[in-house]
């Protein structure tokens, strides 16, 4: 088999999505394995997307037979990266072949650094990333609950970001231990993407939490869920959860998805008493 591999930036053309779509497909129904998370299929078409695609061509057949993606979601140069190779082609190359490209494209870009994500589940894709210099750093869980209307406590109150910089910057630093200047670089990704909405959650006036929702047009995504050291144990978190629930009932989408470590058991307690169960498991690696 003649293989091609060629690097392409995004938003991907829509001919491009379906073949793809169509690979993922394919590869689902032998590894069990979300692939339409773990490469980012939902920002691939969006042109505020920072980042690129590697894919990997049947000569003869034309047939896409391995693609990965590779994404710097808030312009630092930090990549976050995941390949999928077609199951019946596998152990013939292809995926040291886009790992190889992807490592170009990185130097090409002067990236910062990169992290790999992989399914609990796939040993090959450990052992290609081992063979390439990467080990193991963290895991994560994705988990989901049924959108729902759900009755809220009226002493929180959530409201569209404004101009609370100040204010959510410290509810980050506080939750995540960010410094000021990536927590507005987390502020600035989120306001100024279009499918991203950043919400701020105020109790007796005063900014405690802040959770950003993300539509990706099938799922309502949750993502960056913080609350202040000083407002903990109050059923913020709580709040902003069942909060999100409304929320993705109102848009008449079917779930609320969320992603957490696995090692962060203070959150996946109260996640899990919120209603959100584990659907799967991703491992990330970093290039020592």
């Amino acid at each position: 088999m003649n293989i091609s591999v060629m690097t392409v930036s995004f938003p991907l053309d829509v001919e491009t999505m379906e073949e793809v779509k169509q690979l993922i497909a394919e590869a689902k129904t032998v590894d069990k394995a979300d692939y339409t998370s773990l490469l980012s299929i939902a920002e691939l078409t969006d042109f505020y997307t920072k980042g690129f695609c590697v894919l990997a061509y049947d000569d003869n057949s034309d047939q896409l037979v391995g693609v990965l993606t590779s994404i710097d979601r808030i312009a630092t140069l930090d990549f976050e990266w995941s390949s999928v190779v077609l199951p019946s082609v596998r152990r013939l190359g292809i995926g040291e072949r886009l790992v190889t490209e992807l490592v170009r494209n990185l130097e090409l870009r002067a990236a910062a650094a990169d992290i790999a994500l992989t399914p609990e589940s796939s040993e090959a894709g450990k052992q290609l990333l081992h063979k390439f210099g990467y080990t193991y750093d963290f895991s994560e869980r994705t988990m989901v609950a049924d959108a729902e209307k759900v009755e809220l406590n009226s002493e929180v109150e959530v409201s569209q970001y404004s101009d609370e910089e100040s204010e959510v910057v410290g509810v980050l630093v506080s939750a995540f231990g960010d410094t000021e200047e990536e927590a507005k670089e987390l502020i600035a990704f989120n306001t100024q993407t279009p499918n991203r909405h950043l919400m701020i959650a105020k109790r007796q006036a005063e900014v405690v939490g802040t959770v950003t929702i993300v539509d990706d047009g099938e799922k309502l995504w949750v993502t960056g869920l913080a609350v202040h050291e000083n407002a903990r144990g109050k059923g913020v978190a709580t709040y902003l959860l069942n909060w999100s629930k409304n929320e993705a009932n109102r848009m008449e989408r079917a779930s609320v998805y969320l992603d957490v470590e696995t090692d962060n058991e203070q959150a996946l307690s109260i996640y899990e008493k919120s209603g959100f169960t584990t659907v799967s498991n991703t491992h990330f690696y970093k290039k020592r």
